[in-house]
């Protein structure tokens, strides 16, 4: 018999999930004992997640370490690399493995982790696969998958993937590899896609979106964002949410091709306004979006969220009615949390930037929705005209359906 449920979190996607995940186990074994090891990176805005803390019997936060920063893995496996990981990596992810040596996990157990790629992760996977009292279990991010769908649009980048193996040979459990979208005409991209080379835990589930398939394969699971599904909008003030991105991949491109690309952005962000005249407006700000981005957008009469992340405002906001945005994986996670939302980056193929081909087909397979087609904004006209309106449906029998397949097959419930 089970005796303890742990999980680990980084990304704010994670403190969602485990939430969720939480509630679901919560339900089928109500006594169980339940903890949230968490790590907070320095750099990014420290949201309140307290609501999601407070669904876990103990939350422990560990140290935070990473080999993204820096910018160093960008240079790939050089010997001044190695020589920069040794000294300015590896001493804190020693202290981070050390800190992990000293929790004592109880016998029975199995711990959850999702995402997988960083650091912080891996340590993690590490201590808990060197215990025998407990299994480890990762489940997968559902924007890593389309590498293996479309092969012949992403080339391994060999340095760099070198550079993440040096780490994971010391901290982690098994090689993690980069593959880049490569385009035919040329331009370079941002768009990047990670994947472990074996086995990193005792089990390994993929996920998808569950407003982006109907239906899992085998390995699969809909993303278990489920205790949120059935909400009332509160109808005294509705609220319209536009969410924010760095836009790493248009940088690639002139200045003149950039100036069209925002120029365009502004035209939706207007007529956002004038679609929703009544409605209070929300500003989400990208954490990685720096202030010159933020400057090229006319936000005015919009209000400037920085202090929450989306997940925890679409969970903890009712009043919210609609989600818009470029191609922000938060489209997916408020259509989970039964929000219509809807993805912008069809309306800008007809411009003159020349969008590559493959980073067409990257979208389409990443999250062109097989339920709610209309999720995608193709025509303007249409769209001010509520043609793409739609209320996502419940699909908790489906998330938990597959949710408890896969807790079966770990050994709960």
């Amino acid at each position: 018999m089970v005796r303890n449920i742990y999980f680990f979190a980084e990304q704010q996607i994670d403190f969602a999930l485990c939430a969720s995940l939480n509630s679901i186990i919560k339900q089928i074994e109500p006594q169980i004992n339940t903890k949230l090891f968490y790590v907070q990176d320095p750099g990014k805005p420290n949201y309140d997640n307290n609501s999601f803390f407070l669904l876990f019997d103990q939350v422990q936060k560990l140290r935070y370490v990473s080999y993204w920063k820096y910018g160093m893995w960008k240079k790939g496996f050089t010997i001044r690399n190695i020589v920069n990981a040794i000294r300015r990596n590896f001493p804190p992810a020693i202290k981070a493995s050390n800190e992990l040596k000293g929790i004592k996990f109880s016998s029975n157990s199995i711990a959850f982790v999702f995402n997988g790629i960083s650091l912080n992760y891996a340590l993690f996977l590490k201590r808990i696969k060197r215990d025998s009292k407990v299994k480890s279990v990762l489940i997968t991010s559902p924007d890593y998958f389309v590498m293996k769908e479309s092969k012949k649009d992403f080339i391994l980048h060999y340095s760099r993937s070198r550079y993440l193996h040096f780490h994971h040979y010391f901290f982690g459990t098994a090689p993690l590899d980069i593959y880049w979208l490569k385009t035919s005409e040329n331009i370079k991209t941002n768009w990047r896609e990670l994947h472990f080379r074996k086995k990193p835990a005792d089990y390994v589930f993929e996920t998808v979106y569950p407003y982006r398939f109907k239906s899992v394969r085998k390995g699969q699971i809909f993303m278990p964002l489920l205790m949120f599904n059935k909400r009332k909008i509160d109808s005294s003030r509705k609220t319209v949410v536009f969410i924010s991105q760095p836009h790493y991949w248009i940088e690639a491109y002139p200045r003149n091709i950039q100036k069209i690309f925002y120029s365009k952005l502004n035209e939706i962000v207007l007529l956002i306004k004038q679609k929703y005249p009544s409605h209070r407006l929300i500003y989400k700000r990208h954490p990685a979006e720096n202030d010159k981005k933020f400057k090229q957008l006319d936000t005015s009469g919009f209000e400037k969220e920085f202090s929450i992340s989306s997940e925890n405002l679409f969970s903890c906001d009712l009043s919210i009615a609609a989600v818009y945005s470029f191609c922000s994986t938060s489209v997916q996670t408020a259509a989970c949390f039964g929000i219509q939302s809807f993805y912008l980056y069809d309306l800008f193929d007809s411009l003159e930037i020349g969008v590559p081909e493959a980073f067409k087909r990257l979208r389409s397979k990443k999250w062109c929705s097989e339920i709610y087609p209309k999720m995608n904004i193709k025509s303007i006209d249409d769209w001010m005209n509520g043609k793409n309106d739609y209320i996502p449906m419940d699909r908790s029998e489906e998330i938990l359906e597959t949710t408890k397949k896969m807790l079966s097959v770990v050994g709960f419930g």
